[in-house]
């Protein structure tokens, strides 16, 4: 029988499971941010509006393509999470993501409501980097077949 208060490690089951639901909510949430990927191609209205945010607000060079990696970067992001596949490589593209728009657009401006919630995402994706997916992830389901 294990004991309560035994410390969580890689091989827990609680921290599987802890893993699982940190995968599928930053996951789900990084998809749901970043479905204006695909509407960008088909919508001229999101594609102004992303123009205009990542260029004359944020200033940055290209704001278009800025707006399509930023987006990229959070859709298959989101995806390879959910789903536990090359969960470390859909991390650190959320990681990134996460860490440029508190840095840029955050810090100083909509810090108690956009800057907690950017600054969360990036801990947690920061956390899978470090721990992987978990036993549940589709990544080891394929490794012990």
């Amino acid at each position: 029988m294990r004991s309560i208060t035994k410390p969580i490690t890689k091989t827990n089951k609680l921290w599987d499971t802890i893993l699982l639901i940190l995968r599928i909510w930053l996951g789900y949430q990084m998809i749901h941010n970043g479905r204006f990927f695909y509407q960008m191609f088909s919508s001229k209205e999101d594609r102004d509006f992303f123009e205009g945010w990542f260029g004359k607000g944020l200033h940055f060079p290209f704001p278009l393509f800025m707006a399509y990696l930023a987006k990229g970067g959070e859709f298959f992001g989101g995806t390879l999470v959910l789903f536990g596949l090359y969960t470390r490589i859909g991390a650190f593209l959320i990681a990134f993501t996460m860490l440029v728009a508190t840095l840029v657009a955050n810090i100083g401006k909509n810090w108690e409501v956009d800057g907690t919630i950017t600054v969360s995402y990036c801990v947690m994706a920061v956390i899978l980097i470090y721990w992987g997916g978990g036993k549940f992830a589709l990544e080891s389901l394929l490794k012990r077949s």
